[in-house]
């Protein structure tokens, strides 16, 4: 069955609600795009998704912020290794939450030992998490008469919260993208998206009303989530939602989830650091942003949860189970190579509603996979996403050949 065949076929049967693929390689004599399915599943409308239509990208934004904070570096305006807080004074005596006394049930509290620095906080081993995702901070905001926050309140209230670890020593998926605050919007037009001709893309989708009438409605895997967050039932179908994940209306610049756009504007950015054409990085920032970042007590604590069969839906994005991952500045990074597929060194990473993107370096191939489907960490979503990248690798070296016979 063709690659076309096999999205049609998950459209028809409510697997998916629709995708846009865009793949390209780094010689620049291969590109695909394609939609499939409907741009909302609500009752009532039967618009077909194209792929100029908006996504909420979600978790996406993040390689954008660790691009502009890399850009910083070069400028030498800050180091990867200095104490952020000289950045960040809002961190500072910001402390480990160890537990809960049993009696009182009061915070137990330490000092770090290490300081927080850029590198552990793109990577995700500073010890900062979300506390909707995290049960112990979760109750530490109820101690506090607060509630965990994913959304609403400011991005410093959402910050601000306890590590979970000592900084370097282990991994959780966390806030450091968001707690950079700089005002990235003007920022990232001025030096990412203006240098790439990318102009569908915005931190405050209601201020932009041709974006807002080309979003992609939510999508719901039917029968909830579970404990990790992922699908409770990932052979359900697939309905329309009312949640939008995000406001349109969001005060702050959101640099781990806040940016909406177009998956045609996405690829331009992707392609530029695969090939590494200087637009946006120079040859050693991009060699560092591609480097294994985790401590060897870090990389194996994120190996342990890569067993749970839900944390590698939802982290290792496809991967076969026991893949050797790490964790770049930008990304989640492939240690091998994978057959038909990736090489060894490869980065990707994924946004909230089931997006994922790749840049294979060495491979020479960079692509995008977006929908808009809850939970995250979709099995039905993953399998589709390896099923294109694959195919991508595929078409490419059969045009290849083909360019090569034609000689």
């Amino acid at each position: 069955m063709s690659l076309e065949d096999i999205f049609k076929s998950a459209v028809r049967d409510r697997d998916i609600p629709g995708a846009v693929l865009v793949a390209s390689n780094a010689r620049g004599d291969f590109y695909y795009e394609n939609a499939f399915g409907l741009r909302s599943l609500k009752d009532g409308r039967s618009d077909p998704l194209t792929v100029n239509d908006v996504f909420f990208m979600a978790s996406c934004t993040k390689l954008m912020t660790a691009i502009a904070v890399l850009q910083c570096v070069e400028r030498g305006q800050f180091t990867l290794d200095e104490d952020v807080t000289r950045l960040l004074p809002e961190l500072k005596g910001i402390e480990i939450l160890k537990g809960f006394e049993k009696s009182t049930g009061k915070p137990i509290m330490v000092k770090p030992k290490k300081a927080l620095t850029l590198r552990l906080m793109l990577s995700h081993s500073s010890g900062l998490a979300y506390d909707v995702f995290n049960p112990s901070l979760q109750k530490w905001r109820r101690s506090r008469g607060e509630k965990a926050q994913f959304t609403a309140g400011s991005l410093i209230y959402r910050c601000t919260t306890p590590l979970v670890f000592e900084p370097g020593e282990e991994f959780a998926y966390g806030t450091g993208y968001d707690a950079n605050e700089l005002t990235l919007g003007e920022y990232m037009k001025q030096k990412i998206w203006i240098p790439l001709g990318i102009k569908g893309m915005t931190f405050h989708l209601g201020e932009e009303q041709a974006l807002l009438n080309s979003m992609v409605d939510m999508s719901m895997r039917l029968g909830g989530e579970n404990t990790f967050g992922t699908p409770k039932h990932p052979h359900a179908k697939v309905a329309w939602s009312k949640d939008k994940v995000w406001a349109n209306n969001m005060k702050d610049d959101s640099g781990g989830a806040g940016v909406s756009g177009r998956t045609t504007d996405y690829i331009k950015i992707l392609h530029s650091i695969t090939v590494g054409d200087g637009k946006l990085l120079k040859g050693v920032s991009l060699d560092e942003m591609f480097k294994p970042q985790l401590s060897s007590s870090s990389q194996a604590y994120l190996m342990k949860l890569l067993r749970v069969p839900e944390l590698n839906d939802s982290m290792g994005l496809s991967m076969p189970m026991g893949t050797r991952l790490d964790h770049g500045l930008a990304g989640m990074l492939c240690l091998e190579d994978i057959e038909g597929r990736r090489r060894s060194g490869t980065m990707f990473w994924s946004g909230l509603p089931n997006l994922f993107w790749f840049s294979d370096r060495k491979g020479g191939m960079c692509g995008m996979y977006a929908s808009q489907v809850i939970p995250a960490g979709d099995p039905k979503s993953t399998l589709l996403f390896a099923q294109f990248e694959t195919a991508m690798y595929d078409r490419a070296k059969a045009s290849e050949r083909s360019k090569k016979e034609r000689l």
